[in-house]
């Protein structure tokens, strides 16, 4: 058994300030305040660009995010963090309505809605002025709710387009003493644009890219800088319901941190590229994704692996 360790007010600081540079990580697990982000990077791969049909479409995301090393700003194992270990799990549900017989600009007009359900646990041994100390925390609750208002829609055969903007709302489960939570107590919004194109029969190159502009965090006085995220997917499709393709995602933070309003250590920027398989089944009424995604180049968060299993029904 592990002793309990008491922490006088240096030893608290510098804990708190391992913290911060992105040791301890939500359920994204990214760069910027403890390592986390409002988009679950990786999602919108396969069809990103394309608009469901009119009425009510249920989309479902099941998530494993697996990490055994945390990484600093040259992409080096993160210097006084030992035996890392991070598992985060999600369940979400995304609901989008496609308007009928409604158009603005000369696009079809939908809105969306989308909420998680997040599980995750993390352990590793960190070096204080005291010693090596074991910290370890499991948490399980609702993540933030993202509602996009406005999605605009314009297609042709062979290109298809979305634009939009994600808005995210601090409703999940969050306190400010945990190594690990659901949510991350900000507002945010992400300006978006998606498309899905087909350059030639049954060959699918589709991409989502999102601005993300953080809030502060009042509870830490933390302000995570601007993020840029691109999911993308190429999939050809072997029969007309199979597809089986390559996809990912590239992260990177454009604007540094700041705490109490100045900028926090090196600005603590993010980056990561991820690649892996994906296989899609589509039918007219319902459909389903299976996608890994091995994590690459990474500064300022954890190096691990994504799995997702994702299916779509249509009312």
């Amino acid at each position: 058994m592990k002793p309990v360790v008491r922490f006088s007010n240096t030893e608290s600081k510098y804990f708190a300030a391992l913290l911060l540079a992105g040791v301890v990580l939500p359920s994204s697990a990214q760069a910027t305040e403890g390592g986390g982000s409002v988009y679950p990077v990786g999602v919108n791969t396969v069809a990103s660009g394309r608009l469901p049909p009119p009425g009510l479409t249920s989309f479902w995301y099941l998530s494993d995010y697996v990490a055994n090393s945390t990484k600093d700003s040259d992409g080096h194992d993160k210097a006084g963090i030992h035996n890392f270990d991070l598992n985060v799990q999600a369940i979400s549900l995304r609901l989008d309505y496609v308007y009928t017989d409604f158009t603005l600009l000369g696009a079809k007009v939908e809105t969306r809605m989308a909420l998680p359900l997040v599980k995750g646990e993390i352990s590793f041994d960190v070096d204080t002025p005291r010693g090596r100390v074991h910290k370890t925390e499991h948490q399980d609750g609702m993540g933030d709710l993202t509602l996009v208002p406005l999605i605009l829609s314009w297609s042709t055969p062979r290109f298809h387009q979305l634009l939009g903007l994600d808005i995210v709302a601090p409703i999940g489960s969050y306190d400010e003493d945990r190594l690990f939570n659901p949510g991350r107590n900000t507002w945010s919004y992400g300006p978006w644009y998606s498309f899905t194109a087909y350059p030639i029969d049954n060959l699918e190159i589709s991409s989502k890219m999102v601005y993300f502009v953080n809030t502060k965090n009042d509870a830490t006085n933390y302000k995570s800088g601007d993020e840029f995220n691109a999911d993308y997917n190429i999939g050809y499709n072997v029969t007309k319901e199979w597809q089986v393709g390559v996809n990912g995602y590239i992260y990177k933070q454009i604007t540094d941190d700041e705490q109490n309003g100045e900028t926090y250590l090196d600005g603590n920027k993010g980056q990561v590229f991820a690649i892996g398989p994906a296989v899609k089944y589509q039918t007219p009424q319902w459909g389903f994704a299976m996608k890994w995604q091995h994590e690459m180049k990474v500064e300022n968060r954890s190096e691990g692996d994504r799995f997702w299993v994702q299916a779509v029904f249509r009312f």
